[in-house]
């Protein structure tokens, strides 16, 4: 297994007034121009702000977000395609 280059990814969004590259807790525009988003929220950090989210949730008494019931249903729909995919030989 080979793993060089950097970790992470990216995402790409083509809107109609432009186009934006979102990696971590960077993002630029098609051009590759530094947005600021530094006002949005309270950290840059992606990790952080999952975790103070999180935290936020369990003293409001609340279910986070990222908590596991809400990504069940995804996970059943790519153990299915995997099955379906396996079936037809792919």
């Amino acid at each position: 297994f080979n793993n060089d280059g950097p970790l992470g990814t990216f995402f790409r969004y083509i809107g109609d007034t432009g186009t934006y590259i979102a990696r971590y807790d960077d993002l630029v525009n098609g051009k590759e121009e530094a947005i600021d988003v530094s006002k949005v929220d309270v950290s840059m950090n992606g990790i952080e702000l999952q975790d103070r989210e999180f935290i936020a949730a369990i003293r409001e008494g609340r279910e986070p977000n990222s908590s596991v019931a809400k990504v069940l249903d995804c996970y059943r729909v790519l153990g299915e395609l995997d099955v379906a995919l396996e079936q037809a030989g792919a």
